[in-house]
């Protein structure tokens, strides 16, 4: 299934990434395919953006370990503020340790971006685009 190219140029993402490469070369790829790309490069800055544009972020995409605050912590800090936010995990691990019931989706890494497109769109359609 190709993704909905048409939807996906009206979405906001925040990617939450401490991989500096793979953050620059996901964020390069996400920029060409969406409206506004957020780029953070741990939680606490995450944190900082989700705060400063809830109302405007459709989806999530975090890493898990990260320095300072983890992705998990991240997660549940941005559900207190919007318990219906979507969000993808990014994990290199494959355990119940690295992924979370708490989100739309968890992906493995390496990322693979037709499977992410297709999360999102997956994420997004559940509350048809921002969740506030």
């Amino acid at each position: 299934m190709m993704p909905n190219n048409e939807l996906l140029k009206t979405l906001t993402v925040l990617y939450v990434e401490d991989d500096l490469l793979l953050k620059e070369t996901l964020g390069r790829v996400l920029k060409r395919r969406f409206a506004t790309v957020y780029e953070a490069k741990d939680g606490n800055e995450g944190f900082e953006i989700y705060k400063a544009h809830k109302d405007d972020i459709d989806i999530v995409i975090t890493d898990v370990e990260m320095t300072g605050m983890s992705g998990l912590a991240l997660i549940d800090k941005i559900l207190e503020i919007n318990e219906f936010q979507q969000i993808i995990i990014t994990t290199g691990y494959n355990d119940k340790h690295h992924m979370s019931d708490k989100v739309c989706q968890n992906i493995k890494k390496p990322i693979h971006i037709d499977q992410l497109l297709e999360s999102i769109l997956f994420c997004v359609g559940k509350t048809g685009g921002n969740s506030n």
